[in-house]
C-alpha cells in the first residue's frame, strides 16, 4: 500500500513539474504593448495569477517530497507557528 501511495505522489510531483512549465511560460510571453489599456491591464492581471499559480504549485511539490522524504513534521510546525497574534488578538476574548 505505501508503494503504491508514494508511486502516485511521484506522478503527483512530475504533473505538478509540468503544470509549472507550462504557467512559467505564460508569464514570460511579452505582453502586446499596441493592446488598450484594459486589455493590457487583464493581461498584466492573468501573468500575476500565472506567477502565483507556478509559486503554490512550487510550494506543493515543496511540500509532497518533503512528506516522502520524512520531513514532514517540521513544515506543519513552521505553518501552526506562522501567525502571530496582533494588537486586537491580544484583548480579544478567548
Amino acid at each position: 500500500m505505501k508503494v503504491n501511495i508514494e508511486e502516485k505522489l511521484e506522478k503527483l510531483i512530475q504533473s505538478g513539474n509540468e503544470a509549472f512549465d507550462l504557467l512559467l511560460e505564460e508569464v514570460k510571453k511579452p505582453i502586446d504593448p499596441d493592446l488598450p489599456d484594459d486589455k493590457s491591464r487583464n493581461a498584466m492581471k492573468a501573468k500575476k495569477e500565472c506567477f502565483m499559480d507556478a509559486q503554490e504549485i512550487l510550494m506543493a511539490i515543496h511540500k509532497i517530497e518533503s512528506q516522502i522524504n520524512g520531513e514532514n513534521e517540521n513544515i506543519t510546525e513552521e505553518e501552526s507557528n506562522s501567525f502571530k497574534a496582533g494588537f486586537s488578538e491580544k484583548f480579544a476574548k478567548k
